[in-house]
């Protein structure tokens, strides 16, 4: 008898909200509270060979400006949606092209480059209340016939982990501004920007920000939030890219 009253008394210490239901939880400022919060952020390990990709027929677009570079994807949207992640991302992407159309010629590619991030946040229980792993990622090096030209294809972002505790709300969701050429016009070289909004909530605090992300064709990534730090360090270019098969829109 006198076991099972420590032992029942040990668990009300470790978690006092463990027999408390939704409405015990909503006065708990203690619960809503967040205490700390970690992000960390990886690159995935190089592939081994370059990507074979067959790039898809394509209707003619009108005539263009030498060098000019044109979104093939998507411009915008959701990775995290309140509770829950996106199921829908495996064909979400943009995608910095040349502007003139058969876009099947454009060959080289190498990646995928991966970037990682890991964002976890505990309340004053120390109870970790979100957890999220999200990925960046694209092709690059992709060039003509004449191996003119550095592009990118498959642009995106996507959550790969997800958790959240009851009471909190995470929302995430891309936009990508019109690709650019940062070449010149007989060997553009491809430049894509993205900003991550993302808003954390609970009945007592919601709190905004943004991350912006910048990617070119010869395969640079940089992290170039305002609040960014160590993050907005330029991550070198993968040396021996992975042979995938890629499927387009």
């Amino acid at each position: 008898m006198n076991y099972l009253k420590t032992a029942l008394s040990a668990i009300l210490v470790i978690s006092p909200f463990s027999f408390l239901g939704a409405e015990g939880l909503e006065n708990d400022p203690s619960y809503f509270t967040i205490a700390d919060t970690v992000v960390n952020v990886r690159e995935v390990e190089a592939p081994e060979e370059p990507a074979d990709l067959v790039m898809p027929e394509r209707k003619a677009a009108p005539v263009a400006a030498a060098g000019a570079i044109i979104n093939g994807g998507a411009t915008a949207w959701n990775i995290v949606n309140g509770g829950q992640a996106s199921s829908h991302l495996s064909h979400t992407y943009a995608s910095a092209l040349p502007g003139w159309g058969n876009w099947h010629n454009i060959t080289g590619w190498r990646g995928p480059k991966k970037v990682v991030y890991e964002l976890k946040s505990k309340n004053l229980y120390g109870m970790t209340v979100l957890d999220v792993q999200y990925e960046v990622s694209f092709f690059y090096g992709g060039h003509d016939q004449n191996n003119r030209g550095k592009y990118i294809t498959n642009f995106t972002a996507k959550a790969t982990r997800f958790s959240i505790k009851w009471g909190f709300k995470y929302y995430m969701d891309i936009r990508i501004s019109d690709p650019m050429n940062v070449g010149t016009p007989e060997d553009p070289l491809a430049y894509m920007q993205a900003d991550v909004n993302w808003s954390f909530s609970s009945p007592i605090k919601t709190t905004r920000g943004f991350q912006t992300y910048a990617v070119r064709g010869d395969g640079m990534f940089r992290d170039i939030s305002p609040d960014a730090g160590k993050m907005a360090e330029e991550l070198a270019p993968p040396q021996a890219p992975e042979k995938v098969t890629v499927e387009w829109n």
